[in-house]
């Protein structure tokens, strides 16, 4: 099995990771948050503390970081965009998540975002990684069910 590398990421990815995107992200994205694709990752690469890529084999399997939400709540926001590669090298790619996760817990006490509760994949991996649900509430331009989810850091 090939290690997965935890990468800065380059201006020359940015098209690469656009051609590649998991479905389900592009779906979550263009049609959830009513953005471009390419604004979200560009707009999540710049406002994100520590914004890096996952390459296993070469290729780029995930692209993810932390925003900060509010430095007095110390809350930061996680985000991550798939590519079709991710599958191929799954358990690659988990083997890193939970260090990187934890990461962010040391920059932030608590982390929260919001996923598409169409993206059955993605809120698997979060639960998986430790995160926990809200119930479902209607999210972005569309008013499409997206569920919140949280993690604190443990003190």
């Amino acid at each position: 099995m090939a290690a997965a590398d935890v990468l800065p990421i380059e201006p020359e990815d940015i098209a690469v990771i656009l051609r590649d995107v998991r479905q389900a992200d592009i779906d979550e994205i263009v049609e959830g948050l009513g953005v471009s694709l390419e604004s979200e990752l560009v707009d999540g690469i710049a406002g994100s503390l520590n914004a890096r890529k996952i390459v296993v084999d070469g290729q780029i399997v995930a692209v993810f970081g932390d925003a900060v939400h509010s430095l007095l709540g110390s809350v930061g926001v996680p985000w991550l965009i798939s590519t079709i590669h991710v599958e191929h090298h799954a358990r690659a790619f988990l083997k890193v998540c939970k260090p990187e996760v934890q990461g962010m817990l040391t920059r932030h006490r608590h982390l929260f975002n919001y996923v598409d509760a169409r993206n059955t994949a993605a809120i698997r991996w979060l639960k998986w990684l430790g995160f926990d649900f809200g119930e479902a509430v209607p999210y972005g331009p569309r008013h499409l069910p997206f569920y919140p989810f949280t993690l604190d850091r443990e003190e």
